[in-house]
């Protein structure tokens, strides 16, 4: 064996030896983060009133929708469970002037 290919099989032993491994990333599943629901909501005098309402749900950190329905006076809002709760959206609302309470189940149809 000469030099040159003991030097060449020396290098090729090194740069196998020497390959960073290669890591797999495990991806952990979130559960739902996410949960919607619907407020009854108290002094809606006016089809202007839903702007307000809406827009002091939007400014709770978390949520991601809010929509008003000033017919059946109630508010939905679909927010991140890990950064706010109901009892926050509540609050919002009622600071805004417009208390509110969560909407139970509605009547049962047979």
């Amino acid at each position: 064996m000469t030099i040159k290919s003991g030097l060449l099989i020396v290098s090729l032993l090194a740069s196998t030896l020497w390959i960073p491994a290669v890591h797999a990333e495990t991806t952990i599943e979130q559960p739902n983060r996410q949960q919607t629901v619907t407020l009854n909501i108290q002094n809606m005098t006016c089809p202007m009133c839903t702007f307000t309402i809406k827009k002091a749900l939007q400014k709770v950190d978390g949520v991601q929708q809010a929509t008003v329905d000033y017919d059946a006076k109630t508010a939905t809002a679909t927010f991140d469970v890990q950064k706010t709760n109901s009892p926050a959206l509540i609050k919002a609302t009622t600071d805004a002037g417009y208390p509110a309470s969560i909407a139970g189940p509605g009547p049962v149809s047979q």
